[in-house]
């Protein structure tokens, strides 16, 4: 790293460079060129400019594989973005879209060794730690100064340091809201017609009467809850993803380890969707299988999903992305950063790259140029979007590209703002990070390499109960025996060592 970063002030980093970052965005966002007027140069999100590359020979063709969603349009899309990508690097890029296959699939793709470049990774999807230990993902620490000093340079200390599994850096990080809340989303029209108030809804016991007016009127039902955020709604952080088990309670600033599953408030969480599903008004299958809660909301079957963060203007994005206006409450827990909160949304680049060089350029070009961004945000100006002033835009409707997550592209920061979104929403969420409740064990990297026999042990037990989030089995039998075969997987071995590291990182502090 190009400075150590003393642990105890990764949280004041974070805030300061939060705040740089978003005024870099604002200035970056403002000045982002426009489908006519493309130069010679891009704006990076630095304030510097994109150089175009001179000719290296043959062109380098690079693999993503994204949970984002396939588009009508996106070959549109990508063409103008290759365009723009060879002319700058001398590289096109090949994104392949799993949308909610995207979690089953890209296991089945690292496994096979299959190569490619770059993928989606984080604590609750496609689990970096997990791709780390398993040697899925290059170690990129060395090559980033040179391959990609922008990126390295406007990306927070603090981001990198969260990225930071045991002395390597093996993913970029998607700057972004980092304060954690999770928001319960709910259509607009079905909120009007129950006559509530959406802000009194905070978790699975008082959204019942709403449940059911919406129930009644429209067949829809609330999502089941999903399996990788779990603790996140309980109050818990976990230390590495939802499959190693090992939690902290978020006011715990001892940062005592335990075993997730076997929690209070895990049960209490599962009662309450028995509760639920018994009256008729849960649909359990979207809290453990992605591609069916997926199709379910966008179907508009759904009255509430309790997931995902809330944000500044969240409310347009999802209201994108879903093709019905929406609103957004919030759980009963405070806004929480966590080094998973930090990590929950990245790029690692595959260890069977053959091109890991031409990978973060391309991966610098799209954090740092606002055209790019914004291209693979919101597609292209005048056919999927209009601008109505130097930083704003109204997207097309049927225009054939509308994914809505921004978030999964890279650096928010450098994205326009949307109808209903504030315009100075970059200001406002980087006061919402700096209000946050910070981890205890901010910038704490578990390295599971001494328990990985037992942590994958332990994964497959988990994969195994994750139908407990349905509401439709009986808790406490059924969670004795969960927990049991957790024990026998090795799950206290797991909690231990999580315990030990995260004792030597505190007395560290």
């Amino acid at each position: 790293m190009r400075r150590k970063l003393a642990t105890k002030l990764i949280a004041v980093g974070m805030a300061a460079m939060l705040m740089a970052g978003c005024g870099a965005e604002k200035t970056a966002s403002t000045s982002a060129p426009s489908q006519d007027a493309k130069t010679e140069t891009g704006t990076g999100g630095s304030g510097e400019e994109t150089p175009v590359q001179a000719d290296r020979g043959e062109t380098v063709n690079l693999k993503i594989h994204t949970l984002l969603p396939e588009q009508p349009d996106s070959k549109a899309v990508m063409d103008a973005l290759n365009e723009y990508t060879k002319e700058k690097l001398n590289i096109t890029v090949e994104y392949v879209f799993h949308g909610g296959s995207y979690a089953d699939k890209i296991q089945v793709i690292i496994a096979s060794g299959e190569e490619y470049d770059a993928c989606f990774t984080s604590n609750w999807i496609n689990s970096y730690n997990t791709n780390v230990a398993k040697g899925a993902f290059l170690d990129i620490k060395d090559m980033l100064p040179e391959a990609a000093p922008r990126l390295y340079e406007t990306i927070p200390e603090s981001f990198w340091t969260a990225a930071t599994v045991k002395g390597g850096i093996y993913a970029v990080p998607n700057q972004q809201i980092v304060a954690r809340q999770m928001g319960i989303l709910m259509p607009e029209e079905y909120v009007d017609a129950a006559g509530v108030d959406y802000s009194t809804i905070t978790n699975y016991t008082n959204i019942t009467d709403y449940a059911q007016k919406t129930f009644d009127q429209f067949g829809a039902k609330v999502a089941g809850a999903p399996i990788a955020q779990c603790a996140e709604y309980c109050g818990y952080e976990y230390i590495s993803d939802y499959m190693s088990a090992g939690v902290i309670k978020m006011d715990d600033e001892t940062a005592k380890v335990v075993n997730f599953y076997d929690t209070r408030e895990w049960k209490d969480m599962l009662n309450e969707l028995v509760i639920l599903n018994d009256k008729g008004l849960l649909d359990g299958e979207c809290g453990y299988m992605n591609e069916y809660s997926e199709s379910q909301r966008l179907a508009k079957k759904l009255s509430a999903t309790i997931s995902g963060t809330y944000k500044p203007g969240v409310e347009a994005e999802e209201s994108t992305r879903a093709g019905y206006e929406c609103v957004m409450g919030t759980i009963d827990t405070a806004p929480y950063i966590s080094t998973g909160s930090v990590i929950a949304t990245m790029y690692g680049v595959s260890a069977t790259s053959k091109h890991p060089v031409e990978t973060l350029q391309y991966l610098e070009l799209i954090n740092t140029d606002p055209y790019a961004m914004n291209l693979l945000s919101y597609g292209i100006e005048g056919k999927h979007y209009n601008k109505t002033g130097d930083n704003t835009i109204e997207l097309i409707p049927d225009s054939g590209f509308s994914h809505g997550s921004s978030w999964a592209v890279g650096n928010v920061f450098n994205t326009y703002v949307l109808p209903g979104q504030p315009e100075d929403v970059w200001e406002q969420t980087k006061a919402l990070n700096d209000s946050a409740k910070t981890s205890p064990v901010l910038g704490f990297s578990f390295d599971p390499e001494p328990v990985k026999m037992q942590i994958a042990n332990v994964s497959k037990v988990v994969k195994e109960y994750e139908s407990l989030v349905g509401g439709e089995l009986p808790v406490d039998e059924t969670n004795a025996a969960f927990v049991e075969k957790l024990q026998v997987a090795g799950v206290d071995e797991v909690i231990a060592e999580m315990q030990k590291q995260i004792d030597e990182f505190m007395a560290s502090k």
